[in-house]
């Protein structure tokens, strides 16, 4: 049994890998016209995380899916970070909540990797009893206004994933003084 798991995390570990290279490789929309091959590696690398974060938020919970993901991603990046989890209400998320902010963390550590030069990101998750938050923090180029513009795709849907759940997504950031991405999401109701 536990060469069936090892075997298994093993192949995960791959096929993550393999997404977060072809997502941190893949031309920012001001490098030129992406071409269809890179659209399509995109696409794949954002299946993979998804179906692979689904899989290990189900088994490990949303904190231990989180970190095994930045393990990951500062091997391929070679980005260092920090995780900070607080769990001050003791309790699972809901699946629904858990993986919505999975989903915002996934989409804010893409951008992170693939525009912001930054070399170093941190990462806190405090869960409520009423709320859960994510804040999201590089100390890369930053989001000025031609940078903001440029990722009104990622911001809109980040902000339309955390309204679904009536919760918010704040970006905060200055040329050359990195970004914040925070991510709260109330719960009372849910639990």
């Amino acid at each position: 049994m536990y060469d069936q798991i090892e075997g298994m995390l093993t192949s995960m570990t791959m096929q993550l890998r393999s997404a977060i290279y072809a997502d941190v490789n893949m031309p920012s929309r001001g490098e030129g016209k992406v071409s269809a091959p890179l659209r399509r590696a995109s696409g794949w690398a954002r299946n993979v995380e998804a179906e692979l974060g689904s899989l290990l938020l189900d088994t490990l919970g949303l904190a231990a899916t989180i970190e095994w993901h930045l393990q990951q991603f500062q091997k391929c990046t070679g980005i260092p970070y920090e995780l900070t989890v607080t769990n001050a209400a003791h309790v699972d998320l809901p699946e629904e909540y858990a993986a919505t902010i999975f989903d915002l963390y996934s989409e804010a550590l893409s951008n992170v990797a693939r525009h912001t030069e930054a070399n170093e990101v941190a990462i806190a998750l405090t869960i409520a009893p009423r709320d859960v938050t994510l804040v999201v923090r590089d100390n890369g180029t930053g989001l000025g206004e031609e940078a903001f513009r440029s990722r009104q795709d990622s911001i809109a849907l980040m902000r339309a994933r955390a309204q679904s759940h009536d919760g918010l997504c704040e970006f905060a950031g200055a040329p050359n003084a990195g970004t914040t991405v925070k991510v709260s999401l109330p719960i009372a109701r849910a639990l």
